[in-house]
């Protein structure tokens, strides 16, 4: 692992990339909880810009979530896309979604704003296939929750760049990173990583040639 200063010096050329990517998203719009939870679940299926284009068009070829709940998944992913994430994100997504309405007779998360991050975060997680990391997608990035969540891919990419001891997402990996990486940052940060830690900086064989942080990376072939 890197010493602290050299963290401090690798952490804002991560900042720098990600901006050059995705802009600084300070001033962005944030999607109603349950939007942003169908998007983040795509991004872990395809690129962040695929996702985007998903989910818009999902709003446009469904009257609500609550027709998308009682669809069948393969008429879900004909409005996605051809390609194979779609019918894997479909799926997915009429599950949450029917787990929703089965836990809580509804097919928003617009109450979600009422609770402490802690409560939020625990509702999210009782839904199918939330797990922590995608339920602080969601406080981050809808409910404007100081935290940067933390995957494996997440885990996996940063212990590469000398800014984790060790791979794992862990809670304290969480902390640790958030020691580092500068918090306003952190929406545009997690979006970098959508794209570069889950799709190319693979556990065993990761795409270096197409990282723009390749040359930062003590994992790097």
């Amino acid at each position: 692992m890197l010493s602290k200063k050299r963290q401090s010096k690798r952490g804002a050329e991560l900042i720098r990339l990600a901006i050059e990517k995705h802009g600084e998203l300070k001033n962005r719009k944030q999607r109603p909880p349950l939007d942003q939870l169908v998007l983040s679940v795509f991004y872990h299926l395809t690129s962040v810009r695929r996702a985007t284009r998903a989910l818009s068009e999902l709003r446009r070829g469904f009257v609500d979530w609550n027709e998308v709940r009682v669809s069948h998944p393969a008429e879900v992913a004909a409005a996605l896309s051809s390609a194979a994430w779609a019918r894997e994100g479909a799926e997915r997504i009429v599950w949450l979604l029917g787990g929703l309405y089965q836990l809580y007779n509804r097919t928003n998360l617009n109450f979600l704003g009422d609770l402490t991050p802690t409560q939020a975060r625990s509702c999210l997680e009782s839904l199918p296939l939330v797990r922590r990391e995608l339920a602080d997608e969601v406080l981050l990035l809808s409910l404007a929750v100081d935290v940067l969540p933390c995957s494996s891919a997440v885990g996996r990419m940063c212990h590469r760049l000398g800014l984790l001891e060790n791979p794992r997402p862990t809670l304290r990996n969480q902390r640790a990173l958030a020691k580092v990486l500068d918090h306003a940052y952190f929406p545009t940060l997690h979006l970098f990583f959508c794209d570069y830690a889950e799709e190319v900086c693979l556990p065993d064989d990761p795409l270096c040639d197409k990282c723009p942080v390749a040359r930062l990376c003590n994992g790097a072939h």
